[in-house]
């Protein structure tokens, strides 16, 4: 009963977007965050997110809400319905740390934190009719370009750490590709590049105006920028709407356990406290609830310790637990490394790697991409094609890179 009443309420909020009104031309600037690359790292902005992701995102939005038609029409709906939309702001709370982190670490606005509101009700295992997947809707063509592989065991898509870095590049793609215009990169994370381009293209021939407000672009992309608009003013002033924004807890974030074999999440709910659904959800990315490549489990704060320490009497665990939002490197996970300096089926000890290895050999897994994998080990993807003479960023399951630890060239 409560599963239904929580579809019930996600479906009255997402379907609060059938509106075609009449277009405007007045430009909107969504600004970048207020944090600069000087000061991406800043302990000061790591405690506020840590407090609270909405209040920080919240300080942070500088944007001017245009009042036109569109976007009253979709600011009336969602407020039709407040609880709703409390209830699935309340949803990303596992989640939004991690992502608003990421977004300020790459100096991009907190509010395309609220992308996901949209897309699927921050419900990872949400898939739409056009077979788009997680938190971020990747429909498998761009989910392909962007590194987000599938198997019959792992769908990265689903995935929060490799979704999120592959929407933040998509993002920062289309948004450098249309001149640092956010109403049209965010039109064309939901239509495609190419159907922007084309309308574009189509007022260009015509003589018209080429802002998002005057183009002619499918009737969901119509209503979907205006509603992101509207939410973006809904939370920016939401004591005057009397909408509650989530009181996040930090102890309900997501920290990472690396396990070291294959394990099903029903034996991991064995050892914890939470549920086989829970489980399932924090790590949607393992479409068959066995933990395997990636090898990452992903829990809340407050189970973590407890069911580390469970884990690690059974030896079903590296490393200690990390904090998504310190972004801890993963290269002292010894089952990932082979060595140019040893046979290619030993393995290297974490004591080894430290004191000796300068080049390692990595085996991609499911769900990697180049872009993780270069961030993983702080190196450039530029430089993981040179070292292995790559004429594209494609990688799949099975590949062998070689990674040149000593001549990584500063990020």
């Amino acid at each position: 009963m409560k599963k239904l009443l929580i579809f019930t309420v996600l479906c009255l909020f997402l379907g609060a977007c059938h509106h075609h009104g009449p277009r405007y031309n007045p430009v909107v600037r969504i600004k970048y965050s207020k944090n600069t690359a000087n000061n991406r790292n800043n302990s000061g902005s790591y405690v506020s997110i840590t407090q609270n992701p909405w209040q920080y995102m919240l300080n942070q939005i500088d944007t001017n809400i245009p009042e036109n038609d569109r976007v009253k029409a979709e600011r009336e709906r969602l407020l039709r319905n407040p609880k709703g939309f409390e209830a699935v702001a309340l949803r990303s709370e596992p989640y939004v740390y991690y992502i608003i982190n990421q977004l300020h670490k790459n100096n991009l606005p907190a509010e395309l934190a609220l992308i996901p509101l949209i897309e699927s009700a921050y419900d990872p295992l949400a898939t739409s009719s056009a077979q788009a997947a997680g938190l971020w809707q990747f429909v498998p063509i761009t989910a392909k370009e962007y590194g987000l592989q599938r198997s019959s065991s792992f769908d990265a898509r689903r995935d929060l750490i490799a979704s999120t870095n592959s929407a933040i590049s998509l993002l920062q793609n289309l948004n450098k590709r249309f001149d640092g215009d956010w109403l049209l990169t965010l039109a064309a994370y939901n239509a495609g590049e190419g159907r922007v381009r084309k309308a574009i293209e189509r007022n260009q021939a015509k003589g018209l105006p080429i802002n998002y407000w005057s183009l002619d672009l499918p009737t969901e992309t119509m209503h979907y920028v205006p509603k992101i608009l509207a939410i973006i003013d809904i939370v920016k002033n939401n004591k005057r709407y009397g909408i509650k924004l989530p009181d996040c807890n930090y102890e309900n974030s997501l920290v990472r356990i690396d396990i070291s074999k294959n394990i099903s999440l029903a034996k991991i709910a064995k050892y914890s406290e939470l549920s086989l659904d829970e489980l399932a959800t924090y790590n949607a990315g393992y479409v068959q609830q066995t933990v395997n490549g990636p090898f990452h489990l992903l829990v809340p704060y407050a189970h973590a310790k407890s069911l580390f320490k469970k884990l690690q009497a059974e030896n079903l665990v590296v490393n200690e637990i990390t904090e998504l939002l310190q972004d801890t490197p993963r290269s002292n996970m010894a089952f990932e490394f082979r060595t140019s300096f040893i046979q290619s089926n030993s393995i290297v000890s974490k004591d080894s790697f430290s004191k000796n290895v300068k080049k390692i050999v990595y085996l991609v897994k499911a769900g990697d991409s180049l872009y993780s994998i270069a961030q993983n080990y702080r190196v450039k993807i530029t430089d993981i094609l040179q070292w292995n003479n790559l004429k594209n960023s494609r990688v799949q399951e099975g590949d062998i890179l070689t990674i040149n630890l000593v001549n990584a060239n500063p990020i």
